[in-house]
């Protein structure tokens, strides 16, 4: 891929609108999250490029780039994106077919006019990794129910917090893990406390009642107590 279509990318993880001079300008649009019922997914929020023709005035964003990357003037990084302009334009004449990076394919109609056909790439650094969530059969709720239910902000904040999430209950259970293990190596090797219960009293001689007799037989060794 060429290194200007590389540049051209980075800049729009960070702007939402990069012109190359004389050629047009990849304009940034927003989607928020959304819910695929077709496929039962949650769709992240996205930043998706269009192409528009028009802007051609040349603000200095990408040459400035490019001047930086590779520490060259302000002048020869704009030869350089002139150069890459007409390399451009040359195999559009020619019926090319040029294939631009993650941003999407450029081609020539049959009336001479530039057609852009972007990609399905997400350029909101926002959601840098994320991807789509499934959704349970058994809890779906349709799309409308979902995001008019006063809880604009819960499937950004799912998708924002989905892996700190995940990461918190790895976490848990392996904790979880280390005490049951903890407890059954302490139970291994006796070193479980226990509660020391008391030893059952010694039941005492019973004073014997005669039916025979009207007085009481006392012996003094059988009622002392030890």
């Amino acid at each position: 891929m060429n290194k200007y279509v590389e540049y051209i990318e980075e800049l729009l993880y960070l702007y939402d609108c990069v012109i190359v001079p004389g050629f047009g300008g990849f304009v940034g649009v927003y989607a928020g999250a959304a819910i695929d019922e077709k496929q039962g997914r949650i769709l992240p929020p996205r930043k998706t490029v269009v192409f528009n023709r028009h802007l051609q005035q040349n603000d200095g964003l990408l040459i400035e780039w490019i001047a930086r990357k590779e520490t060259i003037p302000y002048e020869k990084a704009e030869r350089r994106v002139t150069l890459f302009r007409e390399e451009l334009r040359a195999r559009l004449n020619q019926k090319q077919q040029i294939e631009f990076g993650r941003v999407g394919t450029f081609s020539m109609d049959r009336r001479l006019n530039i057609s852009f056909s972007p990609s399905d790439h997400n350029f909101l650094a926002d959601t840098w990794g994320m991807e789509a969530l499934p959704i349970p059969r058994h809890n779906r709720q349709s799309s409308a129910e979902l995001l008019n239910s006063g809880n604009g902000n819960l499937l950004s904040r799912l998708f924002k917090y989905g892996i700190s999430a995940a990461v918190i209950t790895g976490i848990v259970v392996i904790s979880q893990q280390d005490i049951f293990q903890s407890g059954e190596h302490t139970a291994a090797t006796g070193m479980q406390p226990s509660m020391t219960q008391p030893s059952p009293a010694k039941d005492k001689p019973a004073v014997v009642v005669s039916p025979a007799s009207d007085f009481v037989d006392f012996d003094p060794l059988q009622t002392t107590e030890p």
